[in-house]
């Protein structure tokens, strides 16, 4: 089971812990998690994000999402998931939930390195996303 605590370092319009809470239940549950696994989730601006993509993956530039699966935890630019569903059209609800579930299938070992994985990933998130969504 999938346990989630959330850390806001910027201030949102919106709060969404029960939303992510819920797609950690249907992530353990779809995924048959039997693990405890206590899961950090933090919420950054865009120079946070950025320095960490330039520290751990040599980018210097404010990315998404971002998993550390030594102490299982996610980090979500919220600036830029606001872009990301301004550009995509969607809600900034489903765009902060596809990227978490997407940090979430990390930290389970799930990767994207090859186009079937990816594919498979994605497939896995957009799942979650709409079985969370319900209800």
């Amino acid at each position: 089971m999938i346990s989630l605590s959330i850390n806001y370092k910027v201030k949102m319009p919106l709060i969404f812990g029960g939303f992510l809470k819920k797609i950690s239940k249907v992530t353990s549950t779809k995924l048959k998690v039997k693990k405890e696994m206590d899961v950090s989730l933090v919420f950054v601006g865009e120079m946070r994000m950025k320095k960490l993509n330039a520290i751990y993956r040599g980018q210097d530039e404010v990315t998404d999402v971002l998993s550390f699966g030594e102490v299982n935890e996610i980090v979500i630019c919220f600036k830029q998931a606001k872009r990301q569903a301004t550009s995509s059209d969607t809600s900034i609800k489903q765009e902060v939930g596809f990227l978490f579930s997407h940090g979430l299938l990390h930290l389970l070992g799930y990767t994207h390195n090859t186009g079937s994985k990816y594919k498979k990933m994605i497939g896995l998130q957009e799942d979650i996303l709409k079985k969370s969504l319900k209800s």
